[in-house]
C-alpha cells in the first residue's frame, strides 16, 4: 500500500514538473514577449530602488523632481511615500522600530537628537563627505540644525525664520516713520495706536498646544542677546534676572498691564492671527516669514501694506529653523550600491546640479519656501520673486543673525509641552515669570536624569 502511495505522489510531481515545462514553453514562443520579460529583468537587476519618505505637501512637485532624476540616473528607481505632517514624526518612528525604515527621507532640527540617538540616520560627512562643502553656502542656524556631535546629518530642503511683522501704513499713519527696534519701541508705537482706536494692536499665536509658542518665546529671547541653554544643555533660563524673564514679564504686562495685547493670542494659531492681521485689527505679530506672502499676496483688506522688521530687542536675533534631506542607517545597511544612488539622490534635491541648487531654487520660486543656502539671495530671479512680497535684503539680514532652538535633545518634545503650559501660565499672571521659569528648568532636570 505504502509503495503504491509512492509511486502515486511520484507520478504527481512528475506531472506538475512537465506542466511547468510547458507553461515556460509555451511563454517562450513569442519572441516579443520573451524580450519583454528578458529587458524587464535585466532592466530590475541593473535598478538600484530606493524609499522615499515625506510629510504632505506639494506632493505632485516632489514627483516631478523624483521624475527628472530618474531621468538623469536611469539606473535608479525611487518610490514615495507621505504622510500628514501632524503623523509625520510617530510615523517615522514606528517604521524604524517595525524594521521597515525610508533609505531617504525628511528630518527636522528638532527631531535630530532624538533620531540620532536611536541610530536611524547616518552622518553625511562619512558616507557622502563632498556634502560637507555645502556648508559654506548654509546659514548659520542651518547648519546647526543637522549637525551633531560634529557630523552633518542633512542637506536643506526647507528653512525659515520665525519674524517680525508689522502693517507699515498703520504705523505711518500714527506717526511713526521706522518700525519698532526694541520692545520699549513695540509698547509705544502700540500704545499709541490703541489711543488712535485699535483694541488690541498686538496679536501673537500663543495657543498652548501649539510648538509656535516655544519658538517666538526663543525668538524674543534671542532678540534681547539671550540664550535659553548653555553650551552643555543646562538650563540657565531660569537665571534671576535672564532676558527670558524679562520677556515673559513685557508679555505679562502687555496682556493684563498696558493692554496692548490681545487676550486671544493665548487661543490662536496662525492662521487665526493672520486673519485678524489682514482685517486690519491688529498691526503687529510674529509668526514664520512665510505668512508675509499671505498677507500681502491673498484676498486681505489690508493686503500689501505688511512688512518684516527685524526682531525687536537688543541684537536682533531670532529663531530660524530648518527642514532637510536625511539619509538612514538602514539604507546603509543595504550595501554601498544604495548608499551611492542615496547620495546621487540627495545632492539632485539638496545639493547643486551643474553648479545651482536646482530643487532649492524651484522650491522657492514655485512655493515661496524660504532656504538657507544664503547665494540664492543674489539670484536675480529670487531677488524679483521675495521683493513681490516681501524684502529680500532685510530678510537676508535677519537670516545671517539668526540662531538654532537650543535644548534639542532626545526629551525635548516631552519637555516642550510642559514648558508651553508654564509660559501660558505666566503671561496670564496665574504664576510669576520666575516662577514658570524654574518650574521649567526642574522639569528639564527631572527630563534629563530619566534619559541618561
Amino acid at each position: 500500500m505504502r509503495g503504491s502511495i509512492r509511486i502515486i505522489l511520484m507520478l504527481v510531481v512528475l506531472a506538475l514538473v512537465a506542466s511547468a515545462c510547458s507553461a515556460t514553453g509555451t511563454e517562450g514562443t513569442s519572441p516579443e514577449g520573451t524580450e519583454q520579460k528578458n529587458e524587464g529583468t535585466q532592466a530590475e537587476a541593473t535598478k538600484t530602488d530606493l524609499t522615499f519618505t515625506v510629510w504632505s505637501y506639494s506632493i505632485e512637485t516632489i514627483l516631478d523632481n523624483i521624475a527628472e532624476f530618474e531621468k538623469a540616473n536611469p539606473d535608479i528607481e525611487v518610490s514615495l511615500k507621505d504622510h500628514a505632517w501632524p503623523d509625520y514624526p510617530s510615523v517615522i518612528v514606528a517604521s524604524f522600530s517595525t524594521g521597515n525604515p525610508p533609505d531617504v527621507l525628511y528630518g527636522s532640527d528638532q527631531w535630530l537628537n532624538e533620531w540620532v540617538s536611536a541610530e536611524w540616520l547616518a552622518p553625511l560627512n562619512q558616507y557622502c563627505p563632498g556634502f560637507v562643502d555645502y556648508e559654506a553656502d548654509w546659514a548659520p542656524y542651518a547648519t546647526q540644525g543637522m549637525e551633531l556631535n560634529g557630523n552633518l546629518y542633512g542637506l536643506p530642503y526647507y528653512a525659515d525664520l520665525v519674524t517680525f511683522l508689522y502693517n507699515q501704513k498703520t504705523v505711518q499713519e500714527a506717526g511713526f516713520d521706522q518700525p519698532p527696534a526694541t520692545l520699549d519701541e513695540l509698547e509705544q508705537q502700540a500704545l499709541a495706536l490703541k489711543e488712535q482706536g485699535m483694541k488690541y494692536p498686538i496679536l501673537i499665536p500663543f495657543i498652548k498646544d501649539s510648538p509656535w509658542t516655544t519658538e517666538i518665546l526663543y525668538s524674543l529671547v534671542y532678540g534681547e542677546g539671550g540664550r535659553m541653554f548653555d553650551d552643555e544643555q543646562n538650563p540657565i533660563f531660569n537665571e534671576p534676572g535672564s532676558e527670558a524673564e524679562k520677556v515673559l514679564t513685557w508679555l505679562y504686562g502687555a496682556l493684563n498691564e498696558t493692554k496692548i495685547l490681545d487676550p486671544v493670542s493665548l487661543e490662536s494659531r496662525e492662521p487665526d492671527v493672520i486673519k485678524v492681521m489682514g482685517s486690519g485689527q491688529a498691526a503687529f505679530t510674529i509668526v514664520a516669514k512665510y505668512n508675509l506672502a499671505e498677507l500681502n499676496l491673498g484676498d486681505n483688506v489690508e493686503k500689501g501694506n505688511f512688512r518684516l522688521a527685524l526682531m525687536p530687542g537688543k541684537t536682533q536675533s531670532t529663531v530660524g529653523f530648518v527642514r532637510f534631506y536625511a539619509l538612514s542607517q538602514a539604507a546603509v545597511d543595504r550595501g554601498p550600491e544604495v548608499v551611492d544612488a542615496a547620495c546621487e539622490f540627495l545632492e539632485f534635491f539638496g545639493g547643486k546640479t551643474d553648479g545651482e541648487y536646482v530643487v532649492v531654487q524651484r522650491w522657492a520660486l514655485e512655493k515661496g519656501l524660504g532656504f538657507a543656502n544664503l547665494p540664492l539671495y543674489e539670484k536675480p530671479e529670487i531677488i524679483e520673486s521675495i521683493n513681490a512680497w516681501g524684502d529680500v535684503a532685510l530678510e537676508q539680514s535677519q537670516a545671517e543673525i539668526a540662531q538654532v532652538k537650543q535644548g534639542l535633545t532626545p526629551w525635548w518634545g516631552t519637555w516642550d509641552i510642559f514648558a508651553r503650559e508654564q509660559m501660558s501660565l505666566a503671561i496670564l499672571g496665574n504664576v510669576s515669570a520666575a516662577e514658570a521659569l524654574q518650574n521649567m528648568a526642574d522639569r528639564w532636570e527631572q527630563l534629563a536624569e530619566q534619559f541618561s
